[in-house]
């Protein structure tokens, strides 16, 4: 069965999960799948609460923080780091990946 060439355009050949760029391809598609089944769980709960006004605000504070910490999580698998310090001489902030 031939595939037809948009699916093969979305299926690139990932790397195996022995080495660290499969397992970093593997981490990265299962924060970005996590990912959007928050966005369609928040969808439909606000659509179901869209009646009032407070629930709405307290679910859309929560989707908020769900996407904070998937970002977060992909920039920690995809290897992002930052470091923030704040002293006398002002405040640094790097962003920079590990390692270097």
């Amino acid at each position: 069965m031939k595939l037809p060439i948009v699916i093969k355009i979305a299926l690139p050949k990932l790397p195996p999960l022995d080495t660290h760029d499969g397992r970093r391809a593997l981490s990265f598609l299962a924060i970005w799948g996590g990912s959007m089944v928050f966005t369609v769980f928040a969808a439909v709960g606000v659509w179901l609460v869209s009646g009032n006004a407070l629930y709405s605000l307290y679910l859309a504070l929560a989707a908020h923080a769900q996407i904070l910490v998937g970002m977060t999580a992909l920039g920690w698998a995809m290897g992002r780091r930052v470091k923030f310090d704040a002293g006398k001489d002002g405040v640094k902030l790097d962003d920079s990946e590990a390692g270097e």
